[in-house]
């Protein structure tokens, strides 16, 4: 059944509403609107097939893309570069510990009884190594426990994005030319220049969001440069998923990399009513992501099992990987059974899930089916540990 421009614009707005009241339910229930959105595309597409689901598989290389972009650009925009220097030491560490035993771990899964590849193995590994972000702040900043443990977790799982997206990019460019790129290398070059692009054009832009400070459409123009930022960065080889998170940092900062700069007369950067705007779009282009992954999954009893497996493994992995990293921090024993619980995967796994299929992989649906399910399941496993904690 194809999809016309009507029923794309009811579909789009029902996407929106079910967004919002799983926001306005959160509060209640403490289920992320992640879960809500996924439901309902499950419902609109593979239980009901009220859409054409290779309609939409057709534009998940357009959609990743776009997703990626606001992802990352909004988790730079909200990012108190301040805080993120006090945490930043515990935030990283917990971030790499959690991302290389994950990786490992559900690698050796992978390999040994999903059969599957070296390659494809340590690319599903890479793609669930990271925390949501969007799920973590979600909840976190809802709970009765100190700032620092918080803004541990909330910057762990920001930091865990770029990770995730720059390794899978690099493993997905291996798979796909058949290259013996060296992985190392290739990382340190992305994230080098991806970072000094996104740090310069961020600068850059503080100057003119100056000059044009008060005029219609500032909001337009800076997306019109975060888009040809991340294409040209790509296009050298850069990874233009860092520079988009720099692009941000620079812009949600903009005062503090002012004072930095000496540059006297520029204390504003991103304003309220920029940021009021990116919030908005920031909402609508995940939740459209969301429902369209539950569209376009394909329900399948083996990649559930699977999925549940993996999910498990992110669990155990989280328990351990948070021993190691807050040893001998002074956090009290609620705080890190709450640090604990933040295992859920979002919006960095579920983009990544569909840049196979982008790439044009053999097979590459099986990422986005098995994903789907590590989403689910570790978003409701850290929905009910933090509600249980907090009783």
């Amino acid at each position: 059944m194809a999809v016309d421009s009507l029923s794309l614009l009811v579909l789009f707005g029902i996407t929106i509403i079910v967004g919002y009241i799983g926001y306005l339910f959160f509060d209640k229930t403490r289920i992320p609107d992640v879960f809500w959105l996924m439901i309902f595309g499950i419902l609109v597409g593979p239980v009901f097939n009220l859409v054409d689901r290779s309609l939409f598989l057709a534009i998940t290389p357009f959609l990743a893309a776009l997703a990626l972009i606001i992802i990352l650009f909004d988790a730079g925009v909200n990012m108190d570069f301040y805080k993120m220097l006090r945490s930043f030491p515990r935030s990283i560490l917990m971030s790499i510990v959690g991302f290389l035993l994950t990786l490992l771990l559900v690698a050796g899964f992978a390999f040994f009884f999903m059969d599957f590849s070296i390659l494809y193995s340590l690319l599903m590994g890479t793609i669930v190594g990271g925390t949501s972000s969007a799920v973590v702040i979600s909840i976190a900043r809802r709970l009765k426990v100190r700032e620092n443990p918080k803004m541990i977790v909330i910057l762990e799982s920001i930091f865990t994005d770029p990770i995730v997206i720059v390794v899978s990019i690099v493993l997905l460019n291996i798979i796909s030319q058949n290259t013996a790129v060296n992985p190392l290398q290739g990382i340190i070059s992305a994230f080098s220049v991806g970072a000094v692009t996104g740090f310069v054009a961020g600068v850059a832009w503080l100057f003119v969001l100056e000059k044009i400070k008060g005029k219609p459409f500032d909001y337009m123009l800076t997306l019109s440069v975060l888009f040809l930022l991340y294409v040209s960065v790509e296009s050298v080889s850069g990874s233009g998923a860092i520079a988009a998170l720099a692009f941000g940092l620079v812009l949600g900062n903009g005062k503090a990399f002012s004072i930095m700069l000496k540059m006297k007369h520029m204390r504003f950067g991103f304003t309220k009513v920029l940021r009021t705007f990116q919030g908005e779009v920031s909402f609508f282009i995940r939740s459209f992501f969301f429902v369209y992954l539950g569209i376009i999954v394909s329900i399948n009893p083996t990649y559930i099992i699977y999925g549940l497996a993996i999910s498990i493994i992110i669990i155990l992995v989280r328990l351990l990987a948070v021993n190691v990293s807050t040893y001998k921090l002074r956090i009290t024993k609620p705080e890190k059974d709450m640090i604990k619980t933040m295992a859920p995967r979002g919006l960095a796994s579920a983009v990544l899930a569909q840049l196979p299929v982008a790439y044009g992989i053999p097979n590459a649906q099986i990422f986005s089916d098995i994903v789907f399910v590590v989403i689910l399941a570790t978003v409701i496993y850290t929905t009910i540990a933090t509600r249980f904690l907090q009783e």
